[in-house]
């Protein structure tokens, strides 16, 4: 692992490329851009803005982000490139409007050197705000036709770490019984600082894709 000397983070790559600024808001964070990318940052905030009217900003994984009951999407400046993260679920519905652009878990790059699709990020916002009113932040809407044991109901706070994380879409498409041991496992907990530690490891596995309750594990298809 290495960590940065700057903001203490932790990556499995060294120099890994990041944003280490400080989290003081939006408007700080453009600040501290440099200043041929300041303009770029602030047209896509406004194109947002006006794609997602409804939606509210906020720093989230040290990003400016567009809040609307959950993490909207996030944009952030890097040195060669502009990324957003509107989700895999995005990423994969504007496939074929991406095939200039590196894209892959939920993170789409726009490279500096050519022009900035503006309208395409309007399009894939309006796009994640439509889906907001389908969303389901649950376990019941989940196939349990093989599971034997109870559904458990997803508590508050796991909800609100998915929805800081931006990983509702990672949840979902595990299967219902991993879906449920995990909310079953992170509130049976019987001391605070356990049940954190297992929901900081189940928000870890799947950001990570490859493992489940400590063990390995590979998605179907």
């Amino acid at each position: 692992m290495w960590q940065c000397p700057k903001c203490n983070r932790t990556f499995t790559r060294t120099n890994q490329d990041h944003y280490c600024g400080s989290d003081e808001g939006v408007d700080q964070y453009i600040a501290e851009q440099p200043v041929e990318t300041q303009p770029l940052l602030l047209q896509i905030r406004e194109t947002i803005r006006t794609a997602a009217p409804e939606a509210t900003e906020k720093m989230a994984w040290q990003m400016p982000t567009f809040w609307q009951g959950e993490n909207l999407i996030h944009f952030a400046a890097f040195k060669k490139h502009i990324s957003i993260f509107p989700g895999a679920e995005a990423v994969s519905v504007f496939a074929d409007y991406l095939t200039e652009y590196k894209a892959a878990k939920g993170t789409i790059q726009f490279p500096l050197d050519k022009p900035i699709p503006y309208d395409l990020i309007g399009d894939i916002t309006r796009w994640r705000v439509s889906m907001l009113a389908g969303s389901d932040k649950s376990n019941h809407s989940m196939d349990t036709s093989k599971m034997t044991r109870k559904v458990h109901d997803i508590p508050e706070d796991v909800t609100a770490a998915l929805d800081e994380s931006a990983l509702w879409e990672r949840y979902k498409a595990r299967p219902p019984y991993q879906r449920n041991d995990y909310i079953s496992w992170i509130t049976r907990a019987k001391r605070e600082d356990t049940r954190q530690k297992r929901l900081t490891q189940m928000l870890k596995e799947l950001e990570s894709g490859d493992a489940y309750m400590g063990m390995a594990y590979r998605a179907k298809g």
